[in-house]
């Protein structure tokens, strides 16, 4: 709950006519941020991957202002940001380090 607090704060950044690549930048420099704190001591249950993959692809399609009546797929929205699923990736990474 608190993630979803933190991107609806910095939500009216994203509102704008602002470059789809300024706003991914924002994302990820903003929400990443508060997402990844303390990433390295999570103890990763399936739910919690669900959870999180779930999260990622509701702040894509908030970004892009997709409403979930559109009946988007998720390849959909990650191919019209032109992203790629990174979060669990940038988790995996920093709980081996």
């Amino acid at each position: 709950m608190l993630l979803y607090l933190a991107f609806t704060k910095r939500q009216e950044l994203l509102k704008g006519g602002l470059n789809r690549d300024i706003k991914k930048t924002m994302v990820k420099a903003l929400i990443w941020s508060v997402m990844l704190y303390g990433a390295e001591t999570w103890t990763m249950r399936k739910e919690d991957v669900k959870r999180i993959e779930a999260f990622e692809m509701w702040i894509w399609s908030r970004m892009e202002r997709t409403s979930w009546t559109e009946h988007r797929t998720n390849e959909e929205v990650l191919k019209k940001v032109e992203e790629k699923r990174s979060l669990m990736d940038i988790i995996r990474t920093r709980q081996k380090n």
